[in-house]
């Protein structure tokens, strides 16, 4: 989707995530259903125009609504059109919208299934890490650069399995490299193979490495086991390391997913224009 013209850095929605463009809303990029119960039944609904926007999060995820909330009220001051099929690429991921008449439903790649081809109604996962990868940015102090949950990311084969591992990232080749690489952090030898994974086969199998993954490029993240120990810039200076500075943020939600969060589980905005 291209977002409305009015919205532009200086609203600080969704602060630091990168909000890519991408398909506009009246141009369908696929045939999404709302049928299937989401798994958390907490429901918010905006009033956009004569229709009313259906979102479903988890209750911890309020906040995270709100701000998706300011993004459509900005839209609706435009009177933005949402078709069925329209994406909103906010970003690491894409919201998918249903229209059924005077009902529009917010939905998101199906995480645990066939992500680039079906959607869900409960927007968790999306929302969720959205909230981690702000707080990792607010650690490194710099804006988000945005990646799409279907390019690839360069894997060290058996990569994924070990328990310690750093991520790097360098200016995207285009096409469907999002820029980053991982490696075992005891680095890379010589007879190593090396795989090209999608964003969200990363997400599956590994949740927290998603939580850097809006860092620019010349940034590294190194990771023990579950956790996110330490942020090189490109400067090659320690930005935050765990022993050092401590937790992340106690709040944040959990990368492990929970029953009602599955697995598969700005000063950046969109750019929208009609």
């Amino acid at each position: 989707m291209r977002a409305p013209s009015a919205l532009v850095l200086s609203l600080g929605l969704f602060a630091a995530i990168g909000c890519k463009p991408g398909p506009g809303a009246s141009e369908p990029t696929t045939e999404p259903t709302a049928t299937t119960l989401p798994a958390s039944d907490h429901e918010h609904t905006f009033a956009y125009g004569n229709q009313t926007i259906y979102a479903y999060a988890d209750p911890e995820l309020d906040g995270e609504v709100s701000r998706l909330f300011e993004v459509f009220a900005t839209m609706a001051e435009e009177a933005f059109e949402i078709r069925d099929g329209g994406e909103l690429p906010i970003g690491w991921t894409s919201l998918r919208f249903a229209v059924e008449g005077a009902r529009i439903t917010v939905l998101e790649p199906d995480y645990d299934g066939d992500p680039e081809h079906d959607s869900r109604p409960d927007i968790s996962v999306s929302l969720a890490t959205l909230a981690r990868q702000r707080a990792v940015l607010t650690l490194a102090g710099v804006a988000g650069e945005p990646i799409d949950f279907d390019r690839h990311v360069l894997i060290v084969h058996g990569a994924l399995e070990q328990p310690e591992v750093f991520m790097f990232r360098v200016e995207s080749p285009g096409g469907r490299m999002t820029g980053w690489r991982l490696s075992p952090t005891s680095g890379m030898l010589p007879e190593d193979e090396v795989d090209s994974v999608p964003v969200h086969a990363i997400l599956r199998a590994r949740p927290e490495l998603l939580d850097a993954m809006l860092l620019p490029a010349g940034f590294m993240a190194f990771y023990t086991g579950e956790r996110l120990v330490t942020l090189v810039d490109e400067h090659d200076q320690v930005v935050w390391d765990w022993a050092r500075d401590g937790e992340l943020a106690p709040q944040l939600p959990p990368a492990e997913p929970t029953p009602s969060q599955p697995v598969g589980s700005p000063d950046l905005l969109p750019d929208l224009d009609h």
